[in-house]
């Protein structure tokens, strides 16, 4: 997983509306794939965009959750729930940059060794 700075996810995500967020879900899900390959492929995030976009964001609410459960189990965390909660509640901005910063301390932690 890439390493990235979690100020220019929050800035670009600010100043491109949320824009940035979206290509941020779709790089991660996608290197989330290739990373975790013992537990099925999480959807493509653009079909589960357009799906919450179609379900007034209930498929959204529950593709986040499997991403973030896919995201448990590759970094041995247990925080689905709560990055789900904050999600629902609108700091999706919060969760993600969370998500973030365990991804960068894994690859510091690797680099490290």
């Amino acid at each position: 997983m890439t390493k990235r700075s979690i100020v220019t996810f929050i800035l670009l995500s600010l100043f491109t509306c949320g824009i940035y967020s979206l290509y941020w879900y779709y790089v991660t899900t996608e290197e989330l794939n290739k990373c975790e390959t013992s537990t099925p492929s999480i959807q493509n995030f653009i079909v589960a965009f357009l799906l919450g976009i179609i379900t007034c964001g209930i498929y959204t609410i529950y593709w986040e959750y499997k991403f973030y459960s896919k995201f448990d189990k590759l970094y041995g965390t247990n925080n689905a729930v709560l990055y789900l909660i904050l999600s629902i509640l609108g700091f999706s901005i919060v969760s993600t940059a969370l998500i973030q910063n365990s991804i960068n301390e894994a690859q510091e932690n690797t680099n490290a060794q």
